[in-house]
């Protein structure tokens, strides 16, 4: 990789992130070996950084310290749910990657392939080891972005044949369920969420912060042996029927766990682990049982991540070169 000329930064637009062509695989090899590299002390992230605004809005900051020589980044965001009523995204983040030895800057990044996609990627880590290795079968509650990036993520990982869906518009449902026969999966739209948790193999609930909570799915609905990726926080599940779930995982117990700041809809004390512990096989589960992953949201992963594109683009000429 040639090297970066003193006195620049290099920018990244979301064209440029996305023409990158980092595989799914590679994405949830990094998860991987970001959450190990943490478990065993060759990583560190930083606890979330959150500026209240008016009206529900905030700024957000997190990230983490991440590769051998070292980069830092960090993930900063507005999250403005009123935008919403203008036409316009509620939430656009940049990633900030700097080297880790000397503290210069690296890369100004579009962050919202990455935030897409490194959700997706840490849901796929999860269910390599909790899922059902021949899962056919996944659900959606909830049929926005972090939908289709789970779809498109699974389908290369697990030989899936159909897509439960349930959205509370219905056209975003069906929007969906057109795009995966489009790819050549079979779809059946669902009224009521209740069919996607009971028919489905591996489920992904993708609610919206926007959404006032609802706790309206039930762990008991799921069928022995499914695997279940809160990507909400658990807030579209009710909390006292996740008892009925086997084995319960975070991304992170530092943010999950009892002293932590995640705000899950989860009792802590009963998480079975984070990915971390997965990495190092610390994680006992049975193959007939229930298993899930509720996220706290894990900045480390936007670091590795970020780190990831930062290098593909050096090595590939991508994006543009600005003076500091």
């Amino acid at each position: 990789m040639p090297a970066q000329p003193d006195g620049h930064l290099l920018y990244l637009s979301r064209a440029d992130v996305s023409a990158l062509g980092i595989e799914a695989l590679e994405l949830v090899n990094e998860v991987a070996a970001c959450f190990s590299a943490k478990a065993e002390g060759h990583a560190r992230s930083t606890s979330t950084l959150s500026i209240p605004m008016s009206a529900g809005a905030r700024f957000v900051a997190k990230g983490g310290v991440i590769g051998s020589p070292p980069n830092c980044a960090i993930k900063w965001f507005g999250y403005f749910p009123a935008n919403a009523k203008l036409g316009i995204p509620d939430y656009h983040p940049l990633l900030i990657v700097s080297e880790a030895t000397k503290g210069m800057p690296l890369a100004v990044i579009d962050g919202t392939w990455i935030s897409e996609v490194r959700t997706a990627a840490i849901s796929a880590f999860a269910a390599r080891h909790l899922a059902n290795a021949q899962s056919a079968s996944i659900g959606f509650v909830a049929c926005g972005a972090q939908a289709y990036a789970h779809l498109e993520l699974f389908r290369q990982l697990f030989p899936l044949v159909r897509i439960h869906a349930y959205s509370r518009r219905k056209e975003t449902a069906e929007k969906f369920c057109t795009h995966a026969t489009e790819v050549g999966l079979r779809a059946e739209l669902c009224d009521t969420p209740r069919p996607v948790v009971e028919h489905s193999e591996i489920i992904i609930t993708s609610v919206p912060h926007t959404a006032q909570p609802t706790h309206q799915l039930g762990g008991d609905w799921m069928s022995p042996g499914a695997f279940a990726s809160m990507v909400d926080r658990g807030n579209s599940w009710d909390r006292a029927s996740l008892s009925c779930i086997d084995t319960v995982i975070t991304d992170d117990l530092a943010l999950s766990g009892p002293q932590g700041e995640g705000g899950i809809n989860f009792e802590p004390k009963r998480l079975a682990g984070d990915l971390g512990d997965v990495s190092l096989g610390r994680v006992q589960y049975s193959s007939h049982g229930r298993a899930a992953i509720i996220f706290s949201g894990a900045g480390i992963v936007d670091a590795a991540i970020g780190a990831l594109v930062y290098q593909r683009a050096r090595a590939t000429g991508k994006g543009v070169l600005l003076p500091l």
